[in-house]
C-alpha cells in the first residue's frame, strides 16, 4: 500500500513539473509578440487578484481574413499573426496549423463560439459578418494582491497591452504586461 501512494505521489508531481516546464519552454522560446488588450474582472475571491484580458485577436471576422472559415464551437483554431506597426494583428485562420513565414507568428487556441452578426462599436450598428470568439489560454493574468484594479480600470489616457510568447507549436504565454509601453509585471515561473 506504501509503494503504490508514493508512486501516486510521484506521478503527481512529475505531471506538475510537467506542466510547469512547459509553460517555461513556451516563455523561454517563444517570439515575443505585443497584443492589444482591454483589461476586466480583477478579482476572485478563491484565486486572488487577476485581471481577465479580452484580446482584440479574440474577435475575429472571419470574411476579413484568408485562410478557413467554417468553424465551429471547440474547434481548434491557428491564428497566423503579422506585426503591424505596434502590434500583431491576424491575416489569417486554419483548422490546421499552417506554413508561415520568419515574420509570422501561429497562435493556437480554441473557438469558444461562431456568430453571424457582429456589433460595430463605431457605426453602431449590426453587420451581417461571420465572426468567430476565440481563446488562446491567455486571458487570465494574476497580479499582486490589491493591484488588479489598477489595470480593470487604467487612469485616463493610461492603457494596457500584453506581451506574449508564442513557440513553434503555437501555445503561448504572458510574459509580461505593459502600461503606457512601460514593463510594468514580468512573469516569472522559475
Amino acid at each position: 500500500m506504501t509503494l503504490r501512494i508514493a508512486i501516486i505521489i510521484t506521478l503527481q508531481t512529475l505531471a506538475l513539473v510537467a506542466m510547469v516546464a512547459m509553460k517555461q519552454w513556451t516563455l523561454s522560446t517563444g517570439t515575443p509578440i505585443l497584443l492589444e488588450t482591454r483589461p476586466i474582472d480583477p478579482r476572485s475571491l478563491f484565486r486572488g487578484d487577476y485581471v481577465r484580458l479580452n484580446y482584440t485577436i479574440g474577435r475575429l471576422k472571419l470574411k476579413e481574413l484568408a485562410g478557413d472559415d467554417d468553424f465551429n464551437k471547440h474547434d481548434p483554431i491557428h491564428v497566423v499573426l503579422e506585426k503591424k506597426e505596434k502590434y500583431w494583428r491576424p491575416i489569417s485562420v486554419h483548422l490546421k496549423r499552417p506554413d508561415i513565414s520568419a515574420q509570422q507568428v501561429a497562435i493556437k487556441g480554441k473557438v469558444k463560439y461562431v456568430r453571424n452578426s457582429f456589433w460595430n462599436r463605431e457605426t453602431r450598428k449590426s453587420e451581417k459578418t461571420k465572426v468567430a470568439n476565440v481563446r488562446y489560454g491567455i486571458e487570465n493574468y494574476f497580479v499582486p494582491e490589491g493591484e488588479g484594479m489598477a489595470l480593470e480600470r487604467p487612469r485616463r489616457g493610461e492603457k494596457v497591452d500584453i506581451q506574449v510568447a508564442v513557440d513553434n507549436r503555437g501555445n503561448a504565454g504572458i510574459k509580461g504586461v505593459l502600461v503606457n509601453d512601460k514593463l510594468r509585471y514580468i512573469e516569472k515561473l522559475l
